[in-house]
């Protein structure tokens, strides 16, 4: 009877241990299910605050303003507060984007196309006046970034 029993333990021990063994395999394809899941969604927003950036730019007075300042004119005070707000909310788009990017949502693809869209950003001398006043409000990591941008098309 004893020798029926301690068969009987092992049997359960071993199929406890493969029961382990299968719930560690499906938690980690659920695991990485939801990751792959995640960055989708991070590309999504991506995409979603380009789409906005693109919309916002196309408004009247923002169209208007970025006519002028391809033919140097000068901005009224209204014109450059609101272009310095247009500005500012499409760095903290790229700002936010190097976040998604320094904790992996973002792959290396990816990030350098946003780079190589970015540079264009920094060809215009207004944008590197706006870029002068409102860097300190930017983290520091991407201040480097875009600093280094500006070097580069020097």
């Amino acid at each position: 009877m004893s020798f029926i029993l301690e068969n009987i333990t092992t049997i359960i021990q071993a199929l406890a241990a493969f029961g382990a063994i299968g719930t560690v395999y499906f938690l980690v394809r659920e695991l990485g299910e939801q990751n792959r899941v995640s960055r989708a969604n991070v590309r999504q927003n991506v995409a979603d605050s380009h789409q906005k950036m693109a919309l916002a730019g196309m408004k009247k007075d923002i169209v208007k303003i970025k006519l002028k300042l391809r033919k140097d004119e000068e901005l009224t005070e209204i014109e450059d507060a609101t272009y310095l707000s247009y500005f500012a909310v499409m760095l903290r788009s790229r700002e936010n984007q190097y976040y998604q990017y320094t904790i992996g949502m973002l792959d290396e693809v990816e990030w350098s196309s946003m780079l190589k869209s970015f540079k264009t950003l920094f060809r215009s001398p207004y944008h590197l006046k706006l870029w002068s006043f409102m860097r300190e409000t930017f983290d520091e990591e991407f201040v480097v970034i875009v600093d280094q941008i500006i070097e580069e098309l020097k």
